[in-house]
């Protein structure tokens, strides 16, 4: 008699068995992800974590970078010597050079140097490479061409922010972090060797593009990859990048006289970015948002080896409050969020439009105190220099006072000191000591609020539209750094014109701060529902944000 096979041994149900132990085990990961608390992971694996800290530093190294690109306008920018002179000295023409730029022909008639058939420009040898006016004769009538290569490489980024944050909140940190990075060095290069100055303008405005994306996005990526206790130390090496890079350049134009050797020297170390692709991570909190579970297991993987410590995944939940909203607003809903989610709520609304002003003057301010900082004293690489270095111990004060005061606290005073020593300068016109301090000291208190409000502004935005929020404010915030180029044309007003626009928009910023919430110590809020309107908003309207995000909330999901 034959007895019949046993069930555990039978062909087909290994082939059944086997994709259910797949699903099962899939099923199994997915429900392990599900709830996790991205600041609760990142705080289990310490303050310092090295994991941690590799992407800290990656994301700050860069700086350097983007300080350089924008800080070299300050010297290959400027206005050269140069004079108006004969083509032949022994002619013997009856026409003459009226000033540098104007010839009078022998018919009594004038004409621009730049064509005249009896005279040329003279450039002193050591000039004729060493600026942009002087190779490409942006003089003149055309002198005011060279500022307009810094206002167009911020007008790139200006272009790009507010696609590439909304690509980022959609696709994630990393790719579209470096992406623009390697557009950057790639475009910054290019602008070293481009052949004519039409050229040299386009690759700097994709140089914009690239360099303002790495950067807004790199701050994010910076912000969600730390954990909450390490917040307030996040501004110590992105300033010494910044200055590094600042200072950097001051040093090699001492050294280098050609521009385009100088543009090579800052831009080609750029790329050793290239090892970046193995060594950063994707942001942890936008994957649990997302749901990306391989994602999280390669990240939960990597940073357990390099740290040499497991988490217990039940510990690092999020509180049922936050599962319940969870559950309410549907798993992928948080992924689905863009621009109109935010016009729907007036209390996110209104924090929007106060940071896009708020940015805007902290541009203005320091890219006019920055640019301009070659003409703070006769010598002009000593104001240069001096005004990158105090932005260094400006940064290290703002670490320690973030770690004792809160983000709005030292934002809004930092703006209103600010504005104090802009007022203040206005006392003190043209080129003296007292006006140069008083200068370095409202670039100090800017440096600081860069510090603070920053972090401010990452903190109190949601996860889920934390990019896209981030990249308006700094679309907004660029009309400032566009603008700080043409400050000088005030000066045709008054002299003290453009230190008495900036102080009064300090002033005006730094209550506007007041208006935000604290965010010291608290962990990220994850979407629309966990956004705190701040003191202000709450006091006015103690229920309509709550109503609005509600019903924001139900209209989202009748979608």
């Amino acid at each position: 008699m034959d007895h019949p096979e046993d069930e555990s041994n039978s062909p087909n149900e290994l082939t059944i068995e086997e994709p259910m132990n797949r699903l099962s085990r899939a099923a199994s990961t997915t429900l392990t992800y599900l709830h996790l608390d991205a600041d609760k992971v990142l705080s289990s694996f310490g303050k310092f974590g090295r994991y941690q800290m590799l992407a800290y530093l990656l994301s700050n190294a860069i700086m350097a970078c983007h300080a350089a690109s924008v800080m070299i306008m300050s010297f290959i920018a400027k206005e050269p010597k140069y004079s108006c002179v004969p083509k032949d000295a022994s002619s013997n023409t009856s026409a003459f050079a009226l000033n540098r730029c104007t010839v009078v022909d022998a018919a009594n008639r004038t004409e621009s140097c730049l064509h005249s058939a009896d005279f040329h420009i003279h450039y002193p040898p050591d000039i004729v490479h060493a600026t942009l006016g002087a190779e490409f004769n942006l003089i003149c009538d055309d002198e005011h061409w060279a500022s307009h290569a810094t206002s167009i490489f911020m007008l790139g980024g200006m272009i790009i922010a507010p696609i590439l944050t909304q690509l980022s909140d959609r696709y994630g940190r990393r790719y579209t972090f470096l992406i623009p990075l390697w557009v950057a060095v790639i475009s910054n290069i290019v602008c070293s060797i481009a052949p004519d100055y039409t050229t040299f303008l386009v690759f700097r405005l994709i140089a914009g593009v690239g360099t303002v994306g790495f950067s807004t996005i790199g701050w994010v990526l910076c912000l969600e990859s730390v954990s909450v206790e390490f917040r307030s130390l996040i501004p110590f090496v992105g300033t010494i990048s910044w200055v590094l890079g600042y200072e950097l350049v001051g040093f090699l134009r001492m050294a280098i006289s050609s521009w385009r050797w100088l543009y090579f020297t800052i831009s080609v170390p750029g790329l050793l970015t290239v090892s970046y692709y193995w060594l950063m991570p994707e942001s942890l909190h936008w994957m649990v948002i997302h749901n990306k579970t391989k994602g999280i297991s390669k990240y939960l993987k990597n940073s357990s080896r390099l740290n040499k410590k497991e988490l217990a995944l039940d510990q690092c939940r999020s509180s049922e409050d936050c599962e319940e909203a969870q559950l309410t607003r549907g798993p992928n809903e948080a992924a689905k969020r863009t621009l109109f989610d935010i016009l729907k709520f007036p209390a996110l609304l209104v924090h929007l439009l106060f940071q896009c002003f708020i940015m805007s003057v902290m541009n203005a301010v320091y890219w006019g105190l920055s640019l301009f900082s070659s003409d703070l004293s006769e010598d002009e690489m000593s104001g240069y220099l001096l005004s990158g270095f105090v932005e260094l111990p400006a940064g290290m004060l703002a670490v320690f006072l973030l770690t004792i005061f809160g983000r709005r606290t030292v934002s809004a005073a930092a703006l209103l000191a600010q504005a104090s020593s802009m007022a203040a300068a206005v006392l003190y016109p043209g080129r003296n000591w007292t006006s140069m301090v008083l200068q370095l000291l409202a670039k100090v208190f800017n440096s600081i609020c860069w510090a603070a409000q920053p972090l401010l502004l990452a903190e109190l935005s949601p996860t889920s539209v934390r990019n896209i929020f981030y990249g308006i404010v700094g679309f907004v915030g660029e009309i400032g750094s566009i603008g700080a180029p043409y400050l000088d044309i005030l000066k045709r007003l008054d002299e003290r014109a453009p230190a008495l626009v900036l102080a009064l928009l300090s002033a005006i910023a730094g209550v506007a701060v007041l208006f935000a919430p604290e965010t010291k110590g608290k962990i990220l809020p994850a979407d629309l529902n966990d956004f705190d309107a701040g003191p202000v908003w709450n006091y006015f309207f103690p229920k309509k944000a709550h109503e609005d995000i509600r019903n924001g909330e139900a209209g989202h999901s009748q979608k």
